[in-house]
């Protein structure tokens, strides 16, 4: 059973670079920590009841996968636009360009049960969604149990060294199946115990995709 987790979503100027820092890496006054802390996108004009597909790139065949599912999943859900089968048939089209995973350093943690990573009243759901999507192969493997934990945001940290893992991806619009004029970069961040770049993924996914919903705005 996967144990997720959040770290901070503040959004803020980076921190000069640390080279120099008497601060061991990953510690909460080691500026390597908030690199990759969630940077807003520009308003993304969409309405409800408007068709929307999702196009990631950047990663394995199932990372792809799980991360479309998902977004496509959270834009359904709670800005009511309908997935198109294509970016010709959308009336817009997301493109999501994931550059790069990086781990920003790790810290101690003290007993903590509750960290809540956002999402709670449509978590149930969306594990049926993500676990159902074809090609799916992390999503299909969490079914709603996954999608309760992931909406619940349930850490179960007990005390330990927590990883913190980053996400930097380019995130543009289109329309009728044309390349976006201007990608912007956001950048997500996450951290659980004991977490693997693998196992850290999900987590960031969901950051990613909690970012781009923000921005989409009638």
């Amino acid at each position: 059973m996967l144990c997720l987790f959040a770290a901070g979503c503040s959004s803020h100027q980076n921190s000069a670079s640390p080279d120099g820092s008497n601060f061991p890496p990953g510690t909460p006054a080691d500026s390597r920590a908030n690199q990759a802390d969630a940077t807003p996108l520009p308003a993304i004009k969409a309405k409800p009841g408007q068709s929307v597909f999702v196009d990631v790139s950047g990663g394995s065949a199932t990372f792809n996968a799980d991360l479309q599912s998902m977004l496509t999943a959270y834009l359904q859900s709670e800005r009511e636009l309908v997935p198109a089968e294509s970016a010709k048939e959308a009336d817009l089209t997301l493109h999501v360009a994931v550059e790069d995973v990086m781990p920003l350093g790790s810290r101690s943690t003290p007993a903590n049960a509750g960290r809540t990573l956002g999402h709670t009243a449509t978590g149930a759901m969306l594990g049926a969604l993500v676990g159902g999507s074809a090609g799916g192969g992390r999503g299909a493997a969490w079914g709603v149990g996954g999608g309760l934990l992931l909406g619940l945001g349930v850490s179960m940290l007990d005390g330990g060294t927590s990883n913190i893992w980053g996400m930097r991806a380019r995130v543009g619009t289109s329309k009728q199946g044309k390349q976006p004029s201007e990608m912007h970069t956001v950048n997500v961040s996450a951290e659980g115990e004991n977490m693997s770049r693998d196992d850290i993924l999900p987590a960031l996914e969901d950051k990613l995709s909690s970012e781009i919903v923000k921005a989409v705005k009638p």
